[in-house]
């Protein structure tokens, strides 16, 4: 439901059930598991490269590390993508939050009622700043076909009251909207709610900032979660912010082909044996293993059944 005033770990702990939730649900839903496109869970749409805030645990607060850029994703391109997932009848979530505020993107309200055509049954999310927010906003979106808003609250706790009565005042259904805390030292867990985005954030002064040596333990986002750039590119990983591993692209590849590429068993076969010693992933500070477990064991058992894993070269 809505959150209100709550303490930081029960903010943290009430998302954190809230996706484990939704995991449980898709394979409830998805029914056999034979086919290795069920693992895909989650597919994150960074549909836009413009952002109005600078934020100290963000990239972009520096503007030559990370700029402003005018980039969007085309209506044609969002089109093909619902298109994709609605042939391989695929029960996965579609997530808008990225790099960028979605809210920039001038066509948001068409984009929620494309993918909303095509996918009928699908969960459609989307995270926010919340900064171009308002009632009447709030209501077109869930009427273009949003399921879930998640506003992401970076200034501080003293914002609670103020998207609490916005919502209210929009009659937005509870159980359709959660406030997450973002701001610096909101929770002890950087991991969780706030990551280093694969060593491009370097931010001393709220401990979060590149790491000496790669974590040694496996991860499962490759395993359960695509993102998909405003140009079509998929990345391996929806933390790698530097784009650094490019898997396909969705202008020109099928969805399937891409999911289950040789570039991205490359990937997990390291993951999968906690290998992070390959860029982006050393300076990454991502545990990774919160989610995905289905997944994992999912891909790993199909590419041990096709022969591309031999038996016991990645316990599962």
């Amino acid at each position: 439901m809505g959150v209100g005033a709550r303490g930081p770990s029960e903010f943290r702990d009430a998302h954190l059930e809230h996706r484990k939730a939704q995991e449980n649900a898709h394979f409830a839903d998805a029914g056999s598991v034979a086919d290795p496109m069920t693992s895909l869970v989650s597919i994150e749409l960074n549909i836009t490269e413009l952002c109005n805030r600078k934020c100290v645990f963000c990239p972009r607060v520096d503007p030559n590390v990370y700029p402003n850029r005018n980039l969007n994703m085309t209506l044609e391109l969002v089109d093909r993508i619902a298109t994709e997932v609605a042939r391989e009848n695929l029960k996965c979530r579609i997530s808008f939050s990225g790099f960028g505020e979605p809210l920039l993107h001038t066509e948001f309200t068409q984009i929620l009622k494309l993918i909303r055509a095509h996918l009928p049954s699908n969960t459609i999310e989307m995270k926010t700043s919340g900064d171009r927010l308002d009632p009447a906003k709030i209501s077109e979106l869930y009427e273009a076909g949003l399921t879930y808003l998640y506003v992401n609250l970076y200034d501080g706790p003293e914002q609670r009251a103020w998207f609490e009565t916005m919502f209210a005042d929009a009659g937005a259904e509870d159980g359709r909207w959660r406030l997450r805390p973002h701001w610096p030292d909101a929770t002890e867990d950087f991991g969780l709610t706030l990551n280093n985005r694969s060593g491009m954030v370097n931010a001393p002064a709220i401990r979060l900032g590149p790491i000496s040596e790669p974590l040694r333990m496996r991860c499962h986002y490759p395993f359960y979660k695509m993102l998909v750039d405003w140009n079509g590119d998929v990345l391996f990983c929806s933390n790698d912010w530097g784009r650094e591993i490019v898997v396909g692209n969705l202008e020109r590849q099928g969805l399937r082909d891409i999911w289950l590429s040789d570039r991205m068993l490359d990937v997990r076969r390291a993951l999968a044996k906690g290998d992070r010693t390959s860029s982006p992933c050393s300076r990454c500070n991502v545990h990774g293993v919160l989610h995905g477990g289905e997944s994992f064991n999912l891909l790993m058992t199909h590419y041990v059944r096709h022969g591309l894993l031999a038996p016991g070269e990645v316990p599962i």
